[in-house]
């Protein structure tokens, strides 16, 4: 949504909401690169007085003392927020990625306070690139090697260029280190001949310098796996509770055969104790047999600091959720005389377990239509569905992968956990990737679809709509992505089907409802007929000619059981009538004679029915006979046979007899 329609939501809407960042590109000049200094040299001493670095207004004791104590509180946050910085003898600074903190020499061992500074900005943005922050590849092991000599030099590119805009922050000049300057020519060679680069380092330098801003304005910089854990806890409490093993424990507390309940918390050493009645210690209602006094006497004696008593529902009533029940003991017992006779035990740990955890048949990103990345998600007994995870997560996720570390299982885990409880929370997060979305399309009339890979032209799909296979259609590498995920594959080839030939399937059903209206208005014309009899036989001529059908009476009687008996024995072979120098077909064999010969469709549509016999080929000539030929169809001429040939077993003709001996076609 645009931003003007995202400030007119409630701010309880606004937190789904997350503002993307539109790039826009400006050219921007130093105040060297023009020509005010010749201009107007006055102007431009002014404006460097004003604006200029501390280098160009001039330093003064004052401004000295303020830069100090600004870097040291600039220091005292990262190392609150974001890592540790300590002090170190060696002499030289640096970062160390196992403990996760920046090493830096005294000040006195730089021979300015600028280059102290800028040293220790560099130490902190290679922090930022840790594997549990933005995990950039020149800072992170792969399968226990170290990053490779180009993710390297990447890496402190990032440093140079992130640590040189924090000096400008803070009013200070910024200069490469030696060892960056034998660089240069190398980043300048790959800056040219990698396009791509120029964008990475864009996007690397941002993210760095945004995790320092974060730390800046007092925010914790946490682990990302600590993060998502404290934020699935926090939204599991929103999440529906079960309560199988509450429900299962109201079954057995019982007046007539004395028997209680007790759930024993050895940590607190407290116990909940569920009676069939009788809980209320404020009303004297008391179950032979089962007096609060004594069963609390009882535990107590057994080391049980805190007894509460619950009936099976009611005012009372014990409903506490299954994660209630971890490291507790559920026991089913009976007061005897002043003590507890245990008769068994309840196994509430399956229970625990399906409510603390949730396994999943499938986690994987997928690609939408647009190319966004969306987490898919297969919990086990239940429909998968996708959600778009943030920004981060995503980027997390990929820098793992393709990091190829072993601990990929893990954060596709902490993903999954996070986005489910998310999911269950907010069900409008919940995206369906796998249909067609299309409410306006019939599914039904795609009657089969097939989906494979080419080596010339990539992976492709063909579908069969109405009875008429169409020209196959490119698949994306997201849409094919998506097939091998799908729960029903069958069912998504449908949907995938219905996007990409939507326009034939809008089509095809704009012309059927112009049919169905056709067909009403003659529906109503034959009533008038019934009405007006005569009106009605002089018109039947005209309307029976217009749909170019062959009447049965006019085919004969052994021919058409001869028809029908080549059908029941060879469903796919094409059957053609011969009548008056014209060739007709069924309109099941029609269609499969207009896909085979690639046939124009006709102007007029006629409602469709398999078994009606409709006109094919207007004229009896060598181009038919060629078509008939390339066919192998079956001939039989209404025409040849005479009255008294009816009479007779029916043969079929030369063409018949030629075909008969070659194998049928397949539609």
């Amino acid at each position: 949504i645009s931003r003007d329609a995202y400030l007119k939501l409630d701010e309880e809407v606004q937190k789904q909401y997350k503002g993307i960042h539109n790039r826009e590109i400006r050219t921007l000049f130093n105040i060297d690169q023009t020509t005010l200094p010749y201009v107007d040299k006055e102007t431009y001493d002014a404006v460097l007085q004003k604006d200029g670095s501390a280098v160009e207004r001039g330093y003064s004791e004052t401004d000295e003392r303020r830069l100090h104590i600004r870097f040291n509180d600039f220091l005292l946050k990262m190392r609150d927020n974001l890592v540790p910085v300590r002090s170190d003898g060696s002499g030289m600074p640096h970062y160390e990625t196992d403990r996760d903190a920046v090493y830096m020499p005294r000040q006195r061992n730089f021979e300015h306070y600028n280059d102290y500074v800028q040293e220790a900005l560099r130490q902190i943005v290679s922090a930022t690139g840790h594997q549990q922050r933005l995990a950039r590849e020149g800072m992170v092991m792969k399968n226990g090697m170290g990053p490779s000599e180009d993710a390297l030099k990447q890496e402190r590119l990032i440093v140079e260029v992130a640590s040189g805009i924090k000096m400008l922050e803070l009013g200070l000049p910024a200069r490469l280190s030696d060892k960056s300057l034998e660089l240069v020519d190398y980043w300048n060679r790959e800056l040219k001949e990698n396009p791509n680069l120029m964008d990475a380092l864009e996007s690397d330098v941002n993210n760095a310098l945004e995790v320092i801003h974060k730390a800046e304005r007092g925010e914790k910089i946490e682990y990302a796996t600590m993060r998502n854990r404290r934020q699935t806890s926090d939204m599991q409490e929103q999440l529906p509770k079960h309560f199988y093993v509450a429900d299962e424990i109201r079954k057995h507390p019982n007046k007539e055969d004395k028997t209680i309940v007790i759930v024993i918390d050895p940590s607190s050493k407290s116990a909940d104790v569920i009676l069939p009645a009788g809980a209320s210690p404020e009303v004297d209602n008391e179950v032979p047999g089962m007096n609060k006094a004594r069963i609390g006497r009882a535990l107590r004696r057994e080391g049980i600091e805190n007894v509460r008593f619950f009936n099976p529902d009611g005012a009372w009533g014990y409903r506490p959720d299954d994660a209630y029940f971890a490291k507790k003991q559920v026991s089913l017992a009976r007061l005897k005389n002043w003590a507890l006779e245990m008769l068994s035990t309840l196994d509430v740990t399956p229970a625990v377990k399906r409510a603390d955890e949730i396994g999943f048949d499938q986690i994987q990103m997928i690609q939408d239509d647009k190319n966004r990345w969306a987490l898919y998600l297969k919990p086990e007994h239940q429909n998968g569905y996708s959600i778009y995870p943030d920004k981060e997560d995503v980027n997390r996720f990929f820098s793992t992968l393709k990091q190829a570390m072993d601990n990929i299982d893990k954060v596709r885990m902490e993903l999954a956990h996070k986005y489910y409880v998310l999911a269950e929370t907010q069900p409008d997060l919940k995206v369906d990737l796998f249909s067609s979305g299309a409410q306006d399309i019939d599914l039904n009339r795609i009657q089969r679809v097939s989906v494979f890979k080419t080596k010339q032209e990539g992976t492709l799909c063909v579908a069969t709509i109405d009875g008429k296979k169409l020209q196959p259609r490119s698949v994306t590498r997201q849409q094919w992505q998506r097939m091998w995920l799908a729960e029903d594959r069958a069912e998504y080839k449908r949907h995938l089907a219905a996007t990409l030939f939507a326009d034939v399937l809008r089509k095809g059903q704009t012309q059927e409802e112009t049919a169905g209206k056709k067909q009403g208005e003659e529906d109503t014309l034959q009533q008038d007929k019934d009405k007006h009899p005569k009106q009605a036989n002089e018109e039947s001529p005209k309307t029976a000619s217009s749909l170019k059908e062959l009447p049965i009476k006019d085919i004969p009687e052994q021919l058409y059981d001869k028809y029908k008996k080549i059908k029941e024995e060879q469903p796919e072979a094409v059957v053609l009538f011969k009548h008056e120098n014209k060739y007709y077909a069924s309109m099941y064999d029609a269609e499969t004679i207009a896909n085979e010969l690639d046939m124009p469709p006709a102007k007029e549509r006629i409602p469709y029915d398999a078994d009606k016999i409709i006109l094919v080929f207007e004229h009896s000539n060598e181009e038919t006979r060629q078509q008939i030929h390339a066919l192998r169809a079956y001939v039989m001429d209404c025409d040849g046979m005479s009255k008294a040939q009816q009479n007779e077993p029916a043969e079929a003709t030369d063409e018949q007899n030629e075909n008969e001996q070659r194998p049928t076609m397949r539609r």
